[in-house]
């Protein structure tokens, strides 16, 4: 038995409620596809042991926290300055 919603059928209230489910899963998709982006980023960048011991290196630690940073950093400037230009029209 296949059973499909029928849209139409829902009031404004549940097209409203449902609109919003699926913005919100979508916004958290798209939060999980930059994470992982990120943490692939950043590992090929900064992991270049085997990791025996189930630990980073120092310095690999380090690279990766900077590795982090600087994404954010990227981000938020690059928000700051659409806010901007978006203050502007």
């Amino acid at each position: 038995m296949d059973q499909q919603l029928d849209v139409s059928k829902l009031s404004e209230a549940d097209k409203k409620e449902l609109n919003q489910f699926l913005t919100n899963e979508a916004q958290k998709s798209n939060i999980q596809q930059t994470v992982h982006h990120l943490a692939d980023v950043c590992w090929k960048k900064c992991i270049t042991s085997s990791i025996t011991s189930g630990r980073l290196d120092r310095s690999e630690e380090s690279c990766a926290q900077n590795c982090v940073e600087r994404w954010m950093d990227t981000n938020f400037a690059v928000l700051k300055h659409l806010e901007t230009l978006r203050g502007g029209q």
